[in-house]
Order: structure tokens, then sequence, then C-alpha cells
């Protein structure tokens, strides 16, 4: 019985040990562009061209995912940016709430572009395998490359494919 309370206090000493330094800020996912209504036609009937085209070239699947995708792209222009809670900590990284423990990270880099710095993050999912998170400024950045140096491999990462696309669209 003793050993067990000795170990029973144990875990709770350990769960209830401060977890260190956290560093924690609020991103949003884009610059919101207002589109006029010309902009959502030409979406559409671009769109239903292709789409006609797909179908018509006998590849019904093709021109139901053009469709898709259009409609998801409109409706994401739609919509205004969300807010995000991006926080680091000795666990790992949390973005709204969900954890991404270290040991689920490859690496980071951190782009200090004066008008734009960017976290990258490389993981080892593959659902998401790359996340860029908007970093107040310059300093934050320094700061959170400081962070994870001393907990992940640092590997300058560029921005991939997807968001140059959902920035050329104003996504």
């Amino acid at each position: 019985i003793k050993l067990t309370i000795f170990i029973y206090i144990h875990c709770i000493l350990v769960l209830m040990e401060p977890q260190g330094h956290t560093i924690s800020w609020e991103v949003i996912t884009h610059v919101h562009q207002e589109r006029t209504n010309d902009w959502y036609w030409a979406l559409g009937l671009s769109a239903v061209v292709a789409a006609g085209l797909s179908i018509w070239l006998g590849n019904l699947i093709f021109g139901v995912i053009i469709i898709l995708c259009a409609g998801s792209i409109g409706m994401l222009a739609a919509r205004g940016p969300r807010e995000h809670s991006v926080g680091l900590d000795a666990r790992g990284l949390t973005v709204d709430g969900t954890l991404y423990p270290y040991r689920s990270l490859k690496s980071f880099w951190v782009d200090t572009n004066p008008e734009y710095p960017r976290l990258f993050i490389t993981t080892h999912g593959i659902i998401t395998p790359h996340m860029a998170l908007p970093l107040d400024n310059e300093d934050h950045g320094k700061e959170v490359r400081a962070y994870l140096r001393q907990r992940l491999e640092e590997v300058e990462q560029e921005p991939h494919l997807g968001e140059h696309l959902a920035e050329l669209l104003g996504l």
C-alpha cells in the first residue's frame, strides 16, 4: 500500500509540474478581399463551361469535381477571415485546441520577411503535412525560432503551391 501511495503522489507531482515558457498568439486565415458580383459570375460560368466540357469528353466525375471546387472557392471567398489561437509550450504546438506533440512534427522554418513573417511546420501527418502560420512581427519570429530550435530540426522551407494558389485567389 505504501508503494501504491508513493507512486500515486509521484504521478500527481509530475502532472502538476509547471510546463515552462509558453508562446501564444492569434492569427487570421487570410486578409479578406471584397469580391464583386461579376467575380462570382465569372467563377460560376467558368466552372459550368469547364464541367460541361469535361462531361462532353466523357469524364463525368471530373466535371462534378470542378463544380464542387468552384462552389468551395466561392464560399471561401465570400466568408470573412477566421481567427485562430496558436500556442507553443513544452508539450508541442497547439492550434485552436488541437495539440501537435513535438514527436509528430518533423521540422520548422521561420521566415522573417518584414512584410509577412511566417512559421512553416512540417509534420508526419498525411492530411496536413505542412502548416504555415503567420507571426506578429520579426521580433516575434525570432522568439519562436529560438524556442523551437531547442525542440525541432530547423530546415529551410518555402510556401507550398497551395499557399501560392490561395494567395493568388485571395483565400
